[in-house]
């Protein structure tokens, strides 16, 4: 996804070949409505999660949309349940979003999304749909370290 967006595929084979993927506009995932937007894999489903503003605070709700292939061209749809599903987000919009299926397993929550707080050095979870509750601020912006990106092993394998 690029800043305007817009989503491309990327072929490897029989050449490398990037082709943008044809996809209706919504105000609903515009910049004017979702100021941060991170794009996440969960399982087959590609899901844009979005906030308004650059600042997480007590009220603030996250948006989750789900990209219909089945259309021509594609449609966004709003997700009102993440079901087994949490998503992981970082403060610096740059870093890719993680998701997890049955986060139980671990003592985590499903449908929530998961921020880390540098201030109080710990994770915040929002419940998908609820609004922020407590005294809590975080920043999303971009600062000046350089960002994790996370890489699925099977992303570098070589098809032969």
């Amino acid at each position: 996804m690029d800043s305007d967006r817009r989503i491309f595929k990327v072929h490897l084979t029989p050449q490398i070949n990037i082709q943008e993927l044809p996809v209706i506009e919504s105000s609903m995932i515009s910049k004017r409505n979702l100021s941060n937007a991170w794009l996440v894999a969960c399982g087959d489903m590609l899901l844009l999660v979005g906030c308004r503003g650059s600042i997480v605070v007590s009220g603030v709700t996250f948006e989750v949309f789900r990209l219909d292939l089945s259309f021509e061209p594609a449609l966004w749809f709003k997700v009102e349940k993440l079901e087994h599903w949490a998503i992981f987000i970082s403060t610096d919009k740059r870093s890719q979003a993680l998701s997890c299926m049955n986060p139980e397993i671990w003592g985590g929550r499903s449908n929530c999304i998961y921020c880390y707080n540098q201030e109080s050095e710990r994770w915040i979870s929002l419940e998908l749909g609820k609004p922020l509750q407590g005294d809590v601020f975080i920043f999303m912006g971009c600062d000046g370290k350089v960002q994790p990106m996370w890489v699925i092993p099977s992303m570098l394998s070589v098809c032969r």
